[in-house]
């Protein structure tokens, strides 16, 4: 979410609107947490109370993101301010969680999330789950916003794999980022594809399954985190990306890849649907799927055409979910409950 909020902040929304950000969560121990919510409620509270025109776009995931935003959902209404609820949760995430609740809870969040005077998806997939297990059946969908297409230097496409290098930036902090599957399809694909360069990044550590992987199997790198910078350096240096997830709202990995003109393969899940057509601008396989996964990733390393013009394609569609295109359509949100 931050990376979308830092790219709402940088568009030309902002230059129509006076947008203020109140962080609600910090990674820290639990008090200072708590201090950084309550600080958070209280600025909302005040800023309710101006005068002129104000409207609240609150941005939610699920966990103890729903839980919070629930609070200030309910804190901005009580103070007459139309509010925007902005879920960029992936499907599968939404209804585990709702599966999960206790009676009390799932009324007290339809409660909430019922309150809201608007509230957006940013996948079709997503939009479906809110109505399925919270009971907002009027849920628009409002993708994130692609990056700036850029172009990409010339790179060589040897056959058989040669130089062909696969990004992946999801981690493996998070098991619904689909490392863990990823790293089944790699370790299936080193035997025939021991040239193929692999680039790892993203939070935590790398599964002692990739240990065989990391120690010469086939050519792979660990990066770690990477910031801004490094990110932008990888996305260069890369001719594939992949996302293997297992739940997903619309992850900005995806669409900076696009815009960078990779070839993507990436699993049928959240809001991938919305954005790639299998065939067309990209390869959609089965979630938890290695086998499918694999088989994927080797037909384009193998054709390296075929991966130039999904690439091309991808750096198209990307162009066409550019923040001028998201920014109109929040623009025309804004306008329009400002008038009610």
């Amino acid at each position: 979410m931050a990376t979308v909020i830092g790219g709402l902040l940088a568009s030309s929304l902002a230059g129509r609107h006076r947008l203020e950000v109140l962080p609600t969560y910090r990674t820290s121990g639990p008090l200072r947490r708590l201090a950084v919510f309550l600080r958070a409620l209280v600025r909302l509270i005040m800023w309710c109370a101006g005068p002129g025109a104000r409207i609240v776009h609150i941005h939610m995931t699920v966990r103890g993101s729903m839980y919070r935003k629930t609070i200030l959902v309910a804190s901005a209404k009580a103070l007459r301010r139309p509010v925007v609820l902005h879920v960029h949760a992936g499907a599968a995430e939404l209804e585990t969680f709702h599966a999960r609740l206790g009676g009390v809870r799932r009324v007290v969040l339809r409660y909430g999330i019922g309150l809201a005077d608007l509230v957006l998806s940013v996948s079709s997939a997503g939009a479906r789950a809110l109505g399925d297990c919270f009971g907002r059946s009027d849920v628009a969908v409002v993708p994130n916003a692609a990056p700036p297409v850029t172009t990409r230097p010339s790179r060589s496409h040897a056959r058989g794999g040669e130089a062909v290098t696969l990004l992946y930036l999801g981690g493996f902090a998070n098991p619904v980022k689909g490392g863990a599957v990823l790293i089944e399809a790699l370790a299936s694909l080193a035997p025939a594809m021991p040239a193929m360069r692999v680039l790892l990044a993203g939070p935590g550590e790398p599964p002692s399954s990739a240990g065989a992987l990391l120690d010469g199997a086939m050519p792979v790198r660990w990066l770690g985190w990477l910031d801004e910078k490094a990110k932008a350096a990888a996305l260069a240096d890369s001719d594939l990306f992949v996302l293997p997830s297992i739940s997903e709202g619309l992850p900005m990995a995806l669409l900076e890849a696009m815009a960078n003109g990779l070839a993507v393969v990436a699993t049928d899940m959240g809001g991938v649907p919305d954005v790639l057509t299998d065939g067309v601008d990209g390869v959609v396989v089965p979630p938890e799927d290695p086998d499918s996964l694999a088989s994927a990733i080797r037909s384009l390393v193998d054709r390296p055409d075929r991966r130039t013009e999904l690439a091309a394609a991808a750096r198209a569609r990307a162009e066409e979910l550019g923040e001028v295109q998201v920014a109109a359509r929040l623009d025309a949100i804004y306008q329009e409950l400002a008038l009610a």
